[in-house]
């Protein structure tokens, strides 16, 4: 086709004419009325895109109510990018979904992890975030087992936005502790067992004793009063739900 095709030989031309995109199936040209505005349609699933005849003839084009991120995200109509730069909503989106649905090896530390239908969606993962205690907040993480400890589901039901502190005293490491609780090690110089916890950013020695489980039942009865000390902290700052479970936080051999 010549590109000096007037707008009204280059409507003819186009209109009704089939075209595949990269990752979307092919699509149909329904109304073309410059090179800059053409309507679209994806013949799988009959939504209508206006686009640019670059955008069709590269396959550039995104069908964005279909699942394209990590083979489950659904874009929807939500923005992803804000003066050149992505939005915090969709970072805290990708990386979700990165984390549960990537097959790479450093993520297989989240095997058997998923995201609820709601959180699949961007958009509607966006309109929920908007509404949270905390999200605005910089440097505050969103957590998915604070309310439910060991929950491996993110969801609008139990997930929250909390600040960097809390969350790190509530990560537990079931898959990475070693042949001792948390926080409780062998001391070869004292010949006993160590331990401590982290309180308020700065490590804390609690002292040696003869057995494992004497240096647990120490270390947890610290740390679960650090929890409540934190609890009242964030108190008034954190979603009441999140102080409440600090408030009630029972530590396991994994915290």
């Amino acid at each position: 086709m010549s590109k000096y095709m007037t707008n009204a030989e280059a409507k003819l031309f186009y209109e009704g004419r089939v075209f595949p995109t990269t990752k979307f199936g092919d699509i149909t040209i329904i109304n073309y009325r410059e090179r800059r505005s053409i309507d679209v349609i994806f013949n799988r699933t009959n939504v209508i895109r206006t686009c640019t005849l670059g955008q069709v003839l590269t396959g550039e084009l995104r069908d964005r109510t279909q699942a394209s991120v990590y083979g489950v995200g659904i874009l929807g109509e939500h923005f992803t990018k804000s003066n050149g730069k992505f939005t915090r909503e969709y970072e805290l989106w990708s990386g979700m979904l990165e984390r549960c649905y990537n097959s790479e090896e450093k993520f297989k530390r989240y095997e058997g992890y998923s995201v609820s239908e709601l959180f699949k969606n961007y958009t509607l993962f966006s309109e929920w975030s908007f509404k949270q205690i905390g999200f605005y907040q910089e440097g505050w993480h969103l957590d998915k087992d604070i309310l439910i400890k060991g929950n491996k589901i993110y969801s609008e039901d139990v997930c929250v936005f909390v600040p960097q502190q809390v969350n790190n005293c509530c990560i537990r490491s079931t898959n990475r502790r070693g042949e001792y609780p948390v926080g409780v090690s062998w001391s070869k110089q004292a010949q006993k067992f160590e331990t401590y916890i982290t309180r308020f950013g700065k490590r804390k020695n609690l002292g040696l004793f003869h057995t494992v489980q004497e240096a647990f039942l120490v270390r947890k009865e610290a740390k679960e009063k650090y929890m409540k000390e934190l609890a009242e902290f964030w108190k008034g700052e954190v979603d009441t739900r999140v102080y409440e479970a600090l408030t009630n936080w029972v530590v396991s051999e994994d915290d």
